[in-house]
């Protein structure tokens, strides 16, 4: 079990009034001793006073974007390990262990958790987002190094990464995040490993665009290999 000298939780959170509660009780339940810090990205809705009610520390990101948020989010942890995952309980809080686990033991710099290795829940993952993900991380794996889910919204991070990320700064504020973190953190000779996670259905409409934002992510991924 961690402690709060261990790992902080790091959610990035846009208008998820609905999930946002749930998924705080689960980390505590699982982990009463580790920081929970959710950054509010201009949400409109009750997320930012739900979080806030369950007494976990809410700090606020005006920029909208998700890195922008992430961004937020290091620059607020103190502990040597943090936990990335999105607000919308798609991803379990109880596989954080094994990632901080596997951080730990293979002295990784960060890990994340491949969806498309572990158990998808049906309709978690639309057929065209799922091979579109492949072909994303196929060509990660051929610009950077092998990687299986290149998109996923579930890490875990050492300091050394954390700084890394913030010293070298996040370009792309939407879905382009994950990839970005990759592509630098692989560049700069940093070891990321992956593990299997399972992954859940959102109880709402995804806020992705399949060609949309799967072009950006690309163009990402070829971008920071060219810089």
């Amino acid at each position: 079990m961690f402690s709060i000298k261990d790992v902080t939780f790091l959610i990035p959170a846009y208008n998820e009034e609905k999930s946002i509660g749930p998924l705080i009780d689960r980390i505590r339940m699982l982990y009463p001793d580790s920081e929970i810090i959710v950054v509010d990205n201009n949400s409109t809705d009750r997320t930012a006073e739900i979080a806030a009610s369950r007494g976990v520390r809410v700090v606020f990101e005006g920029r909208q974007g998700k890195a922008n948020a992430m961004l937020t989010g290091f620059r607020s942890t103190e502990t040597e390990y943090a936990i990335m995952m999105d607000a919308d309980l798609t991803y379990l809080p109880d596989d954080s262990e094994t990632l901080i686990n596997v951080l730990r033991e293979s002295s990784a710099d960060a890990v994340l958790g491949s969806r498309l290795r572990g158990e998808k829940e049906d309709g978690a993952i639309s057929l065209l987002n799922t091979i579109g993900n492949h072909i994303l991380s196929l060509t990660a794996s051929i610009l950077y190094q092998p990687v299986s889910d290149v998109c996923s919204g579930h890490w875990a991070f050492s300091r050394r990464a954390m700084d890394h990320i913030l010293e070298s700064g996040l370009r792309y504020s939407g879905f382009e995040l994950e990839a970005e973190m990759f592509s630098k953190l692989a560049r700069s000779g940093l070891k990321i490993v992956e593990v299997p996670i399972t992954y859940r259905k959102r109880s709402d409409e995804p806020k992705l665009s399949s060609l949309t934002d799967g072009f950006k992510i690309f163009r990402t991924l070829v971008i920071e290999r060219l810089r």
